[in-house]
């Protein structure tokens, strides 16, 4: 197990840029955030999502294709997103 830069217990993020890596989370509550994964090296423990967004980046967009391929497109939608940092749902970027 690798060793947390970070770790938040009971913490709650509304409305934020959340990035994953390199942090733990426990018994944390993300609303209406959007969450940033680039290496998936990160620990979330009894957490709750509420209305948020997955923005994978990296090695975690390469699984998150994976994932896609393995179940037919569903329950994981991949985001694309460009250099800027602007993201859109798979298909619909330029």
């Amino acid at each position: 197990m690798p060793g947390y830069s970070v770790t938040y217990k009971n913490k709650t993020f509304s409305g934020e840029k959340v990035e994953l890596d390199g942090k733990a989370f426990e018994n944390c509550t993300f609303k209406d955030c959007m969450v940033i994964a680039d290496k998936g090296e990160t620990r979330l423990s009894n957490c709750r999502i509420e209305n948020c967004r997955l923005l994978l980046r990296g090695n975690a967009y390469t699984i998150g294709q994976i994932i896609t391929l393995f179940t037919k497109g569903s329950p994981l939608k991949v985001a694309e997103f460009d250099e800027t940092g602007s993201f859109f749902p798979a298909g619909e970027g330029g």
